[in-house]
């Protein structure tokens, strides 16, 4: 991953990282619908649902919105840290070059440009489980191998630059029949393709490569719509990383903190619903 860039062309053997999805909307109810321009600052004590980076090159403590790039001293400067105190988090964090640095999940106050911790703990890891469910129902008789003579792992390979290759091309995932993370086994993995498009023609190409399990769907957004969306995302105040395209058909889009603006936004300027915004930043309950 770049950092704030997630570029995801395809879910084969892609697990995505899970937060929680924002749902603050009172500040951003009202109002012409604009870019943001600014992360804005939050209402109430709130948390980060996952860990951030706290770096001090002993100019003061800063916050790392979204990741850095490893081998070295982070360089963070989104929001300063008053009131923080490394004596307090001795053994969490790292130090080279005169640089402090550590992850910690953070609960206080932000205000955009500060966040004032109230409590800081260790960053901790909860299970995540993808969802790979099947689109297509279940054909009578069950999943079967068409031609198991074309079902290996170099047809596998084929049929992914097919289908990457059809114009309406959005999504392809892998699984197994019960639509758990794809098998080693080709001839025991489900290859769903998405496509903006005919569905009977894009089978039909597929066909030609594959004789294993498939399913083909429609969406409305191709891959190719949905990178466009993408790409003008880039550079949004407080943006830690923004894919092409998901399951859903959605572009998933992680902000630090979002108050409902920019999802507003982003369902005015590209249609509701194909823009998912995320933030790091949740109201406590």
């Amino acid at each position: 991953m770049v950092r704030r860039l997630a570029a995801t062309t395809c879910w084969i053997a892609v697990l995505f990282a899970a937060v929680g999805c924002g749902d603050q909307r009172s500040v951003a109810d009202a109002g012409p619908v604009e870019r943001p321009t600014a992360v804005p600052g939050a209402t109430g004590i709130v948390t980060t649902r996952q860990p951030v980076v706290v770096s001090d090159d002993g100019s003061g403590p800063q916050l790392c919105f979204g990741s850095y790039s490893f081998g070295g001293p982070p360089d963070c400067s989104d929001a300063a840290v008053p009131g923080w105190d490394w004596t307090e988090h001795a053994g969490a964090f790292e130090e080279s070059n005169g640089v402090r640095w550590g992850s910690f999940l953070l609960t206080g106050t932000f205000d955009g440009e500060s966040f004032e911790p109230t409590d800081v703990d260790p960053p901790s890891s909860s299970p995540y489980t993808p969802d790979f469910s099947i689109p297509c129902p279940e054909p009578a008789g069950g999943w079967q191998v068409e031609d198991p003579a074309r079902a290996t792992r170099e047809q596998l390979t084929s049929l992914s630059s097919v289908a990457e290759d059809l114009p309406d091309h959005a999504l392809t995932a892998v699984s197994t029949v019960e639509g758990a993370p794809g098998p080693r086994d080709p001839a025991e993995t489900v290859v769903t393709v998405y496509v903006a498009g005919d569905p009977a023609g894009a089978e039909r190409a597929l066909r030609e490569v594959w004789g294993g399990m498939l399913c083909v769907t429609e969406v409305e957004h191709s891959h190719a719509d949905l990178e466009r969306i993408q790409q003008s995302l880039i550079g949004l105040p407080g943006m830690l990383q923004v894919g092409s395209g998901n399951p859903d058909n959605q572009v998933e889009l992680t902000v630090f903190h979002d108050d409902g603006r920019y999802q507003r936004w982003v369902d005015a300027e590209y249609g509701e619903g194909v823009v998912e915004v995320t933030s790091i930043l949740q109201p406590v309950d």
